[in-house]
């Protein structure tokens, strides 16, 4: 165990005190921050657009006369800055699929009213509740209201999306798909090289005869897995940073900023949901392309052995990159679907689908099962041919190299 924790600690310090991850970092910490911000920049030198929301109210309450959706609508431009509300004159019969962006529904006394509150933008209920609450204070002598906010309706199942959200979110998945396959990318060709920098130099001769080659083999991939979830940490840390940039900015200055993230966050349903899902499908997706790198790693006894071999894991990340970036835009929904189920692409489909509708919340959680339970015999199944590959110099073919070596990893394996 202690030479487990050695090897793991040993490969994440020598990636992280490096003057090159430092750089790297600070200058993609740079970039994450001004592309957030990026409607601030541009509203800064642009002339001010008036946004508008669509508003209902409904009074039930005991001066049921009295013109509370006048009075409110005005209180709430009042205060809204560069925001302008204006009453919706029609009728709906679910809020959620209307074109009403806040509705409230007054109830009992007007002096203390029951207030239920249904939000599009949840970025709306400060605003709205602080008008009601300057509405009581004017005009029935300081009283105050009992507020419901209403959830929007669960989203176990593929969610039905309107036809403008659809193409927003189409036109967005390269930033949900982009930093799963930067991550994943960086991570395995850390490991590949670190694997065989040591074989090609023969250093591996000496660390094998100290630690067992499952345990180097191990140590490898959770080295490397550490180091994703770190650097996955520190770009999120980056996101924060760009997001409360974004709202000192708003605070600073006389027009109404806004983030890219708050922009996707307000169109975009269920985005903590995705991105939750975004990062264990990037932890648990690595790890079947960390492994799949070992093994090539292992086969291979040059650098560039290595860089030839590597073909098949680039086309993986590849052809799962380009499913979840260009299918979705050309409404290939069922064959999204497929491939969500197939390892190595769902690391990055599955997000994808499941942003897009195709999936719902409990099948993305079966896939990411699947996956998993996939991974773990993946593993079982190379770890005995890693055994054998990594202290073996054979020259053949790559195809032939890995039949070669499958057979004498099982071979061994029987007679154990």
């Amino acid at each position: 165990m202690k030479k487990f924790k050695f090897l793991v600690l040993f490969g994440l310090k020598k990636r992280i005190f490096k003057k090159a991850f430092v750089i790297t970092n600070a200058l993609l910490g740079l970039g994450i921050i001004a592309v957030i911000n990026i409607p601030s920049i541009i509203g800064a030198f642009s002339s001010d657009e008036v946004e508008t929301q669509k508003v209902m109210v409904e009074n039930n309450t005991d001066d049921e006369a009295f013109p509370l959706e006048t009075t409110l609508i005005e209180m709430m431009n009042l205060s809204s800055g560069e925001m302008r509300f204006e009453a919706y004159d029609g009728t709906f019969d679910d809020f959620w699929e209307s074109d009403v962006d806040i509705y409230m529904v007054f109830t009992d006394a007007l002096s203390e009213p029951d207030v239920d509150l249904y939000l599009k933008n949840q970025g709306d209920q400060n605003l709205v509740m602080s008008s009601v609450q300057a509405f009581l204070n004017d005009y029935q002598d300081i009283q105050y209201a009992s507020f419901n906010v209403i959830d929007p309706p669960p989203s176990d199942d593929p969610a039905p999306i309107d036809e403008e959200t659809r193409m927003f979110i189409d036109g967005i998945v390269t930033i949900l798909a982009l930093p799963i396959f930067f991550l994943v990318m960086l991570a395995t060709q850390f490991l590949g090289v670190d694997i065989i920098e040591e074989k090609s130099s023969k250093i591996i001769e000496t660390i094998i005869a100290s630690v067992p080659a499952t345990i180097h083999f191990l140590a490898k991939i959770v080295s490397n897995l550490g180091f994703l979830i770190l650097q996955a940490l520190i770009l999120l840390g980056f996101s924060i940073v760009g997001m409360g940039l974004g709202s000192l900015l708003e605070s600073s200055v006389d027009f109404g900023a806004l983030s890219l993230i708050g922009e996707i966050t307000s169109r975009v349903p269920n985005f903590t949901t995705i991105v939750i899902l975004m990062v264990l499908f990037t932890i648990f997706g690595a790890l079947i392309f960390l492994a799949l790198a070992a093994l090539i790693a292992s086969i291979a006894t040059t650098q560039e052995d290595y860089q030839q071999f590597q073909a098949p894991l680039i086309f993986l990340l590849l052809g799962g990159f380009y499913i979840a970036i260009f299918l979705p835009m050309m409404g290939a929904d069922n064959f999204v679907h497929i491939a969500s189920y197939i390892p190595f692409f769902s690391t990055l489909v599955a997000p994808v689908a499941y942003a897009t509708g195709v999936i719902g919340l409990l099948e993305a959680l079966l896939i990411l099962l699947f996956h998993i339970v996939i991974t773990l015999l993946f593993l079982y199944a190379i770890t005995p041919v890693y055994r054998v590959a990594i202290l073996s110099y054979e020259e053949t073919k790559f195809f032939r190299r890995i039949k070669f070596y499958f057979k004498k990893a099982f071979a061994k394996k029987k007679a154990e």
